[in-house]
C-alpha cells in the first residue's frame, strides 16, 4: 500500500465533533447500506486495557520496547515539530493526543504536534479500526496480539471522553472539595495526603507528581486516572469513576503542591 493510501485510511479516523461516533453494541453498517452485529470479539474486549494500550502499548502488554521508529513515522504530515525518535513514535497518543483530538487538540502546535488527525468520535466500523490498526499501523508486526489489537480497538470506540467537558482550558471543572474525598479513598495511599510521596515501584528521581501533572497536563492526567499507569501498580479507575469524579478528582489534585518546597 503506497503512503498516500496509508493516509487516505489513516484520515478516517478524524475527529469529527459534530459526527455520531459507535457505541458498544451498536450495529455496524455494512457497504450494501445493511446492519450487522459488530464482532463478538469487539463485544467482549476491554476498553480499560485499551486505554493502557494507547498509552504504552509494550508496557501493557509485557512485550519488549520498541527501537526503531514507527513505519508511518517519517510521512506524519508535520515532520519538524516532533523530532522524537524510538519508542515514543509507537505512543498511540503521540499523534492522537491525551485529548484524542491530534491536530485539532491540544497538539495542534507544540512539540508534540505531527500535523495527524484525532481519533475521537470516529465512525469507523469496529472490523476496519482493528485492521487499521493491526495492519496499516503495523501494530500486529509488533507483537500485539489480536485481544490486544481488540481491546485497543474497543478504546477507540467506546473509551473515549471528550475532555472539553471535564476540562476548562486548563483547569477542571469539577469540585476540589468533592474531590478531596476521592483523592483520600483513591490516590493518597500510594500518593500522600500532598501527593508528594513516591509511588510504590517508582523510581528514586521520581518527579511527576499529582500536583505538578494535574497542572501541566489535565488532559494527561485523565487518561491516567482513567487507565492507570502501565508498567506500574497504578490500576484503572474507568470503570469505578464517573466523568464528573474525574473532574472532581482533578480538581483538587491541581491544589496540591507541585514538587517539593526547596531546602
Amino acid at each position: 500500500m503506497t503512503t498516500r493510501a496509508l493516509f487516505a485510511r489513516l484520515s478516517m479516523l478524524t475527529i469529527g465533533v459534530g459526527l455520531l461516533g459507535l457505541s458498544a453494541g451498536c450495529p455496524e453498517v455494512d457497504m450494501g447500506g445493511g446492519v450487522s452485529e459488530p464482532p463478538q470479539a469487539f463485544t467482549d474486549a476491554s476498553a480499560t486495557r485499551g486505554g493502557a494500550l494507547y498509552d504504552k502499548f509494550w508496557e501493557a502488554a509485557g512485550l519488549n520496547e520498541p527501537t526503531t521508529d514507527h513505519p508511518l513515522w517519517a510521512t506524519r504530515p508535520d515532520t519538524d515539530s516532533n523530532t522524537r525518535v524510538g519508542s515514543d513514535t509507537w505512543r498511540c497518543k503521540e499523534c492522537h493526543g491525551w485529548d484524542y483530538k491530534g491536530v485539532s487538540g491540544a497538539y495542534s502546535s507544540g512539540s508534540h504536534r505531527t500535523g495527524i488527525a484525532g481519533i475521537f468520535n470516529t465512525t469507523i466500523s469496529a472490523q476496519d479500526a482493528f485492521d487499521l490498526i493491526k495492519t496499516d499501523h503495523a501494530y500486529g508486526d509488533a507483537g500485539l496480539s489480536d485481544d490486544d489489537i481488540w481491546d485497543l480497538t474497543k478504546f477507540v470506540l467506546d473509551g473515549q471522553i471528550d475532555t472539553d467537558d471535564i476540562i476548562d482550558g486548563a483547569g477542571f471543572n469539577g469540585s476540589a472539595g468533592a474531590g478531596e474525598a476521592v483523592y483520600a479513598s483513591a490516590c493518597m495511599a500510594c500518593h500522600g495526603a500532598d501527593g508528594l510521596m513516591i509511588p510504590p515501584g517508582a523510581d528514586e528521581d521520581h518527579d511527576e507528581f499529582v500536583g505538578l501533572l494535574a497542572n501541566d497536563n489535565p488532559a494527561e492526567y485523565q487518561h491516567k486516572i482513567r487507565f492507570g499507569q502501565p508498567g506500574s501498580i497504578m490500576p484503572p479507575q474507568a470503570e469505578l469513576l464517573t466523568n464528573e469524579q474525574v473532574a472532581d478528582l482533578g480538581a483538587f489534585s491541581q491544589t496540591l503542591p507541585e514538587a517539593p518546597a526547596a531546602p
